[in-house]
């Protein structure tokens, strides 16, 4: 067997399996969900054996299937970093004429996925470690005092325009109020509003489970809009039965340690990072047109640990 796109069926089976895994598991298992909810379309869910299998790729049916954003998503799980290097040189299950966007991808696998990768032409850029932080504790936590004038809402569709001006900085922002709009739409999420409904503060989901894209106006920045956000998500995502957890970039000590007086501790199965595949032909096109523009740019847009700390004093970082 070269590869194997499961049925619906299938996928039920396979996201069984994957929750006798929690809490290390759930990168993958939410993402698994979520695409058997319909609530992430598009994808299709390839391994490299059926039923006994040890790797997993979600790659796009097409890219006008996806939400702009996913467009050169293929979101990676794996048992053994050997078995994945032989999986993805299968023939026909990745397009590598094209860029690639990794996410999932266990710390571990870097160095096999680099070797891949150059022997399929080209190179990979990645992010930072980051680990996986669970919500340990057998009760909900206790909810802070919110200020008067205040009050503690969800996140609305409408929001979407509002949370992408705040992360314009990014290079690929203009696919953000679709994908902002499809998470509050589908997900859990928190926000304060002032007395006339303006946003202060907000924290939402991601596809794969994960809680991120914190962000605190500058001017309340230490009104302990954090733990209040925190604490309101973990309880509503609590009370689902749902697992809580975020990722944090490995060398942000400050970040672990408040993590962990909150009640999160460290998953090491869920340890991942991203990574950016550019076909070598790509690449030096970019290069010729950044010398030609005399602006050469990052493979990945501005780094979101450096936008956190900027908005929020303490980045909580998505996956």
């Amino acid at each position: 067997m070269i590869y194997k796109i499961l049925d619906k069926e299938e996928i039920g089976e396979l996201k069984e399996e994957l929750s006798c895994g929690l809490p290390g598991t759930a990168k993958i298992y939410y993402v698994i969900r979520n695409a058997l909810d319909d609530n992430l379309s598009g994808f299709e869910v390839v391994v490299d054996n059926w039923p006994k299998w040890n790797c997993i790729l979600l790659r796009p049916e097409s890219s006008d299937k996806v939400l702009n954003y996913f467009k050169q998503t293929h979101i990676c799980h794996t048992k053994s970093v050997s078995a994945l290097k032989y999986f993805l040189q299968r023939p026909g299950l990745i397009d590598w004429s094209q860029p690639i966007n990794f996410t999932g991808v266990p710390s571990d696998v870097i160095p096999v996925l680099s070797e891949v990768c150059r022997k399929h032409g080209g190179q990979i850029t990645s992010k930072e470690s980051r680990l996986m932080y669970a919500w340990s504790r057998p009760t909900p936590p206790d909810m802070p005092t919110i200020p008067d004038g205040v009050t503690l809402s969800a996140l609305k569709p409408e929001h979407a325009k509002v949370l992408k001006s705040d992360w314009a900085k990014q290079s690929n922002a203009d696919e953000l109020e679709g994908y902002f709009r499809s998470v509050i739409e589908k997900f859990e999420s928190s926000c304060l509003l002032d007395k006339n409904g303006r946003i202060l503060a907000y924290i939402c989901m991601q596809y794969n489970g994960s809680i991120a894209m914190i962000y605190v106006l500058p001017e309340f920045r230490k009104e302990g809009y954090f733990d209040i956000l925190i604490s309101d998500l973990t309880r509503k995502l609590l009370a689902k039965s749902d697992i809580v957890y975020g990722f944090i970039p490995s060398n942000d000590t400050s970040l672990i340690n408040t993590s962990r007086k909150l009640g999160f501790e460290w998953v090491p199965q869920g340890n991942m990072t991203w990574t950016r595949f550019t076909p070598n032909v790509l690449r030096k096109q970019q290069q010729r047109a950044a010398f030609e523009s005399s602006s050469v740019g990052d493979v990945f847009p501005e780094n979101l640990d450096t936008l956190l700390k900027n908005q929020l004093g303490v980045p909580l970082v998505n996956i």
